[in-house]
């Protein structure tokens, strides 16, 4: 069954089962369409990946509170000129738009307690084909940090490939990276541009520590400023228990670090880690290693 939680500027909205009434928890901090909440029967081997798609209505009547539908995104809200963040930028670096991306909480804070050391996380923004041709066009991208903002400003802009400077507003988040992922990937350049994808391995710190925090924003790079405009998406999130060493069950790593039937590896221009599913698209075949 899916979990799938909504984050309201109001609150959060709980979902433990679509058959049940739904809870409207209090929360502060930035705006999050959606929180994404794993128990550890979710992690396990077959247990399906948990998505959400712009449209989708998360939420049901009488649970204290209106349902609420998944937004859109902006067509370059995840590298736009526009975003005009504080001075000490670096001239032509891409900066995200924040108010024009989507946010999103992964929760992995339980997940410790239930006995879980290590986790494969895979993330992916895809293309979602709506009821409006003219909305379907996204190029996806996505920035993955570890980390909740519980408090203080969603300002303008933000920094997608995890430039250092300016200061970050969110600086409850740090970057989410090991040597299989770089915690943000962009579609754009590359073939039919419908997947971008990040992955990689999570260790199980302790409950404050263990959420992911992502944006989902477009990059379609328009010459013309005013191309820019509202797209369908859907985010994928995939959380798998991972092999803590000593034996017995869990994922098999090859020795680039991916896992086995999940991942493989890109030794060109990406240099990490990436989904079989991305691997498989037209543009990739052929140049992932895979075992």
């Amino acid at each position: 069954m899916k979990r799938i939680f909504t984050a309201l500027a109001l609150g959060l909205v709980y979902a433990a089962n679509p058959a049940e009434a739904v809870d409207i928890v209090p929360a502060d901090g930035i705006t999050y369409a959606a929180k994404f909440v794993f128990q550890k029967k979710d992690t396990t081997s077959g247990a399906p990946a948990l998505s959400v798609y712009s449209g989708q209505t998360i939420g049901t009547p009488g649970d204290g509170g209106s349902p609420a539908s998944i937004p859109t995104t902006k067509s370059m809200a995840w590298c736009d000129p526009a975003t005009n963040p504080p001075a000490g930028t670096v001239p032509g670096t891409c900066y995200g738009w924040a108010l024009h991306s989507k946010w999103f909480l992964i929760d992995l804070s339980g997940l410790k307690a239930q006995g879980l050391t290590k986790l494969n996380v895979t993330i992916n923004a895809k293309r979602y084909i709506g009821a409006e041709t003219a909305k379907s066009d996204l190029i996806p991208a996505l920035t993955v940090w570890r980390g909740n903002q519980t408090q203080g400003p969603h300002l303008h802009w933000y920094p997608s490939q995890f430039q250092t400077t300016p200061a970050f507003w969110g600086w409850l988040l740090s970057p989410w990276t090991d040597q299989s992922n770089p915690g943000y990937m962009s579609a754009s350049g590359v073939g039919p541009q419908t997947v971008a994808s990040v992955s990689g391995v999570f260790k199980l710190k302790g409950k404050k520590e263990d959420w992911l925090t992502v944006a989902v924003g477009g990059d379609a790079k328009h010459d013309d400023p005013a191309q820019k405009h509202d797209v369908y998406f859907q985010l994928e999130v995939d959380v798998k228990q991972a092999s803590s060493g000593g034996g017995g069950g869990g994922d098999v790593f090859d020795p680039n670090g991916c896992v086995v039937g999940k991942t493989c590896w890109h030794s060109g221009t990406m240099n990490h880690c990436m989904s079989v599913d991305l691997c498989n698209l037209p543009q990739y075949q052929g140049q992932c290693q895979c075992y």
